[in-house]
């Protein structure tokens, strides 16, 4: 072993001893914070008979959270590697798909974006697809399309059928061996589709799912916290759940998906029916539980990056998490049909995530009652253990956040904490009892931010 290799050794095991102490450090910090709450729930809850039950089964499910945040953060953190990244011989023919529906200048943003990736542009097909939209969108296409050298391939839809049936459209006349989709109010940094087609290298791999980032951070505080928020969905829950192979969302906004792979059930997802409703939401979680079911392995590329348009208004964010929620129950439940058939490792890591992912989506909605009754019988108590729960959770992503990006924007994991329990508490409960509604309900929104400025009228029709 020479001096240079004896040097990066040294400085790998500095990294993982630096590694080691900093999550040692926030897992001190969280006991510390769950015995409290142990000491001040106990010590009120236990005056009160008619909820002492209550309180330590919610210990129970507080110790559950405890092991499972913390099997997350061991995966996610420890054993979590993005993908080697290919050469050009290596990387796979790939189309990209770019569904717009009403969507303005964004489209030719995000067109853009893909035209100028590192990519081998002879291995590389980008379609771009307008689902019927109402206003300038196809304009803005065809602008991109023109400039493109023959790059772009505008499609017009004469009829809005939904982001499902425009992605539908994109996977049949793709002839590549990898499908791309991005959402056309994204835009994807130049390395993005190398770093994101890498992991087809495996050929056990059929999916994978790229980073989410807020790219419209001007627009006030909740895209903000939103971003910052998006740290546990990526860099901890799809990071953990990549380590196991089943990743159980691609985000629409972007995903990689091997065609093959997508063919035969492609006409199941495309007229996929919730309760005898055709489902236009949760196209991309629907993918990923398709993949899954075929015992395709999905995995998390995490430096595979796409800056997306995040609500910046209450109710335009509230219509976001409705939508994402109610995706979350379909899915969750369709994913009961084949996740105990078998008994692998890998079906294991399914088991074990859908559980969770269920006590979460449910338990606090049967608890409800018992919540406000202990709230009424033990005021400060209650109070407590709220403020409590909340530091701990929000410290997590926190943590993480400044951790991997660095910056003071870690603070709004604890604003989006107080936000969430009273403004968006509500969100959870009504998308169980809603969840047949497929609105998409943000198709075609209002844009007000500066990169969605639309072309004058004038100019609709010049191309």
């Amino acid at each position: 072993m020479n001096e240079q290799q004896k040097k990066r050794f040294s400085h790998s095991e500095k990294q993982q001893l630096i590694t080691l102490i900093k999550y040692s450090t926030l897992f001190l910090v969280l006991l510390v914070l769950v015995i409290a709450f142990s000491r001040f729930s106990l010590e009120s809850f236990e005056a009160f008979h008619s909820i002492r039950l209550f309180a330590l089964f919610g210990l129970g499910v507080l110790g559950i959270n405890i092991f499972y945040y913390g099997f997350l953060m061991f995966l996610a953190c420890l054993r979590y590697r993005p993908r080697r990244t290919l050469s050009d011989g290596e990387l796979p023919t790939c189309t990209v798909i770019v569904p717009a529906y009403n969507e303005g200048k964004s489209v030719l943003n995000a067109l853009d974006s893909v035209l100028a990736s590192d990519y081998p542009a002879a291995k590389l097909e980008i379609l771009a697809i307008d689902d019927g939209s109402a206003d300038d969108t196809w304009y803005w296409i065809k602008l991109a399309a023109a400039r493109s050298g023959g790059r772009i391939t505008p499609v017009k839809l004469e009829k809005n059928g939904g982001k499902r049936h425009a992605l539908y459209r994109g996977i049949r006349q793709s002839r590549a061996e990898v499908i791309v989709t991005v959402d056309s109010d994204s835009v994807v940094e130049p390395d993005t589709l190398r770093l994101l087609n890498s992991p087809f290298a495996d050929s056990k791999i059929a999916g994978v799912a790229g980073s989410i980032r807020v790219l419209n951070l001007q627009d006030g505080i909740l895209p903000r916290m939103m971003d910052v928020n998006f740290v546990f969905g990526f860099e901890i829950m799809r990071s953990a759940q990549s380590v196991l192979g089943s990743v159980f969302c691609t985000p629409g906004a972007l995903s990689a998906y091997r065609r093959a792979a997508l063919l035969p059930f492609l006409d199941q997802w495309v007229d996929q029916k919730f309760f005898g409703e055709p489902a236009h939401i949760a196209e991309d979680r629907a993918l990923a539980t398709f993949l899954l079911a075929d015992d395709h392995r999905i995995v998390f590329q995490r430096n595979a990056v796409a800056r997306t348009i995040i609500p910046s208004s209450y109710r335009t964010t509230c219509k976001m998490l409705l939508r994402w929620g109610r995706g979350d129950v379909r899915e969750t439940c369709s994913m009961y049909r084949f996740a105990f058939r078998k008994f692998s490792w890998f079906h294991l890591g399914i088991q074990f995530n859908l559980l969770m992912q269920t006590m979460w989506l449910f338990l606090p909605v049967l608890l409800l009652p018992l919540t406000l009754a202990a709230a009424c019988a033990a005021p400060e108590a209650f109070l407590q253990g709220l403020i409590l729960g909340m530091i701990a959770w929000s410290t997590i992503p926190a943590f993480i956040y400044s951790t991997r990006r660095g910056g003071s924007e870690a603070i709004f994991a604890y604003t989006f904490a107080i936000f969430k329990l009273v403004f968006l508490f509500w969100i959870g409960p009504y998308c169980l009892v809603s969840v047949r509604n497929s609105k998409w309900m943000t198709r075609g929104r209002e844009t007000s931010h500066s990169s969605a400025t639309a072309q004058p009228a004038t100019n609709q029709h010049a191309i």
